[in-house]
């Protein structure tokens, strides 16, 4: 190979193939995920001529090493090297792992370092290798957990619109836009807001009746004041859970799932996962 590119050169890097596809007559474009430096993009030159032991490095959920020089959009790799046993998806689990592949390749940007994301992402890869380990449970585990590393999850226990804590047995529209909980009229558990209110608070607004210049917020409205946020049905205990980790029970994990659905989409934008379609056929849903 003949590596003409100047700048930096990056030996021995630990890693995961996210997605690579054919290039030319001989080589692949490869998107990796590695942990000194994130999201990188790499041109394989004549990999699909290499040796069959090396040709079979080029797969997902693979833990590698890999080298490269260049400091460009696509750098060239120089070097792929076994970094442990290829891991073992089958079926449903390996859906899960096209969509945190997926996921991962919408949120993360190139080139922004995500030490803390790389270890919770190889341990989602572990975990759903383990019959025992519900893989809803290791979805949105990862789903929270990312999110928060990257520093964009609400304290889902105080996201109220005046920050104190949900209740658990109030039924709340949660507005992802906003990162606000607005209580539901009726809901079980609606007492302790009104009495909330009573002393100054009013959370479903959004606003202090101690301060009536303040301006008026609406949860239901984007940031740019135009675009409506529906908000999704989500009871207090569930996004209680959320923020614990700790699901139990199957209609947390389906009102887990629907929110977190709106919450992701807010951040990756409204282009389908091509990943929730395979996901569809092997398990009917992600």
């Amino acid at each position: 190979m003949d590596y003409e590119e100047e700048g930096v050169s990056s030996s021995l890097q630990p890693a995961y193939i996210l997605h690579y596809h054919e290039y030319q007559e001989s080589s692949y474009i490869v998107d990796a995920f590695t942990l000194n430096h994130g999201r990188v993009a790499l041109i394989a030159k004549s990999a699909r001529n290499s040796r069959p032991a090396i040709r079979a490095l080029y797969q997902p959920f693979r833990p590698l090493l890999l080298s490269w020089v260049g400091a460009g959009e696509l750098r060239t790799l120089t070097g792929i090297e076994d970094s442990g046993s290829a891991l073992l998806l089958e079926r449903v689990r390996l859906a899960c792992g096209y969509y945190i592949n997926e996921l991962l390749l919408r949120l993360l940007g190139k080139d922004q370092r995500h030490e803390s994301v790389f270890a919770l992402y190889s341990m989602a890869l572990s975990e759903l290798t383990q019959p025992d380990i519900d893989h809803e449970r290791v979805l949105r585990s990862f789903e929270l957990q990312v999110l928060d590393a990257m520093g964009v999850l609400p304290v889902l226990s105080h996201c109220t619109a005046d920050g104190s804590p949900i209740e658990p047995e109030t039924q709340y529209l949660y507005h992802p836009a906003n990162a606000i909980a607005v209580p539901v009229e009726g809901s079980a558990g609606l007492g302790l807001l009104k009495e909330k209110h009573r002393m100054g608070i009013d959370a479903s607004q959004g606003e202090s009746t101690r301060n009536p210049g303040a301006s008026r917020v609406s949860a239901s409205v984007h940031a740019d004041g135009i675009t409506r946020d529906e908000g999704v049905s989500v009871q207090g205990q569930t996004l209680i859970v959320m923020e614990q980790l700790n699901f139990d029970g199957a209609s947390t994990l389906q009102e887990c799932r629907q929110l977190m659905r709106a919450i992701v989409r807010l951040h990756i934008g409204e282009k389908p996962l091509k990943s929730r379609e395979l996901f569809k056929t092997l398990a009917g849903r992600p």
